[in-house]
């Protein structure tokens, strides 16, 4: 009987600390609201469509103070949103965000801040991106799906009229379909464009990033 009621008390504590935890998490959505003054609610990926329903402007270029939305995919089940912060280029620009982090991790409900994120689409749309992972001081290797971004017309966002000069990624594929008759030369060259290209963008990444977010993997659990 004992040892049951210690058993119980101990089961209730844990839980109450797993409450006290979750209620202390910051979540992207809000922590994006917040920032960012775009008022959307709902999960993350949902945010695309209901700020067409809001008037919101959307588009595919980077802009300070918008929102980049990130797909639902994978273990990402809610999506993700991102508050851009600073454009450094065509290809990379940094955000802040809460919870991108692994459950059960140290960064789980934590801001990171000042998180360089690299577009690599071939058509420098911002489609796909790979995020800055502090520890390894690389672009992490998971390639993500993104709607866009969103702005905030009350804190001087709209719809850019003319896009940033595009950067375009070398495809080694291209001559594969068709785009490119030049053979195997042609491949070894554009591969190693690609390689330099995102050298480059590693090189750019590490002089921007100041602050590194707390070390969480690349995958986020939002």
């Amino acid at each position: 009987m004992k040892m049951r009621t210690f058993l119980t008390g101990i089961a209730s504590a844990l839980i109450f600390v797993l409450w006290i935890s979750s209620a202390s998490a910051i979540q992207c959505v809000p922590y994006a609201r917040s920032v960012s003054g775009i008022n959307l609610r709902g999960d993350a990926w949902r945010w695309w469509d209901a700020a067409a329903a809001a008037s919101y402007d959307r588009g595919r270029t980077p802009q300070a103070k918008s929102v980049l939305v990130f797909s639902r995919q994978g273990h990402m089940r809610y999506g993700h949103v991102s508050v851009v912060t600073r454009v450094v280029n065509s290809r990379t620009i940094l955000v802040d965000h809460a919870n991108w982090a692994p459950a059960r991790s140290s960064g789980r409900g934590a801001v990171t801040v000042a998180v360089p994120v690299l577009d690599v689409s071939p058509n420098n749309d911002w489609s796909s991106v790979r995020v800055w992972f502090g520890p390894t001081e690389q672009f992490g290797s998971r390639v993500y799906r993104v709607h866009g971004f969103i702005y905030n017309p009350h804190k001087g966002g709209r719809a850019p009229e003319a896009t940033l000069a595009v950067e375009t990624i070398p495809n080694p594929d291209a001559g594969a379909r068709g785009g490119n008759t030049g053979g195997h030369g042609s491949k070894l060259i554009q591969a190693k464009a690609s390689s330099a290209a995102m050298e480059n963008a590693v090189k750019t990444a590490k002089r921007v990033f100041r602050r590194k977010p707390n070390p969480v993997d690349v995958m986020p659990f939002n």
